[in-house]
């Protein structure tokens, strides 16, 4: 089985994105699914930065978990963060903090959903647990 995957990336660097990653691992349904992924190592740096988080995801309600914690996070930061979020299939979906800080229930229940559908595309399609090939 091929699992699905979702990236997420930070516009404002390292840092921010080591922080979303700490949310994220703070998460019980995504303990041991986030892997942090480094850039390219510029010459003479001993490694890269933290480029971006790449979430394995088993079900549904994982991606559904993602994009809880992914717009909780934006909703708390004070400056003007974008967070992408990549689909396996190519799909992304950019999310701002200045975008979520002001919504209402309605509101963010719609944005998790959109991220949701972006990240777990074609969930109408398999069963949860069920990978990308189908098994």
């Amino acid at each position: 089985m091929v699992p699905d995957i979702v990236t997420l990336s930070v516009s404002d660097g390292a840092k921010e994105t080591a922080d979303l990653a700490a949310w994220l691992e703070e998460e019980d349904d995504l303990r041991g699914l986030v892997r942090r992924e480094a850039g390219t190592v510029p010459e003479g740096a001993l490694g890269g930065e933290l480029q971006q988080l790449v979430v394995g995801l088993t079900s549904g309600g994982v991606a559904t978990a993602v994009a809880s914690v992914a717009v909780a996070w934006l909703r708390r930061r004070t400056g003007s963060v974008t967070v992408r979020v990549s689909g396996r299939d190519g799909t992304e979906l950019e999310v701002s903090a200045d975008q979520v800080r002001n919504m209402d229930a309605d509101q963010l229940r719609a944005q998790v959903a959109q991220l949701v559908s972006v990240a777990w595309a074609g969930d109408t399609q398999r069963e949860p647990g069920e990978g990308a090939d189908g098994e």
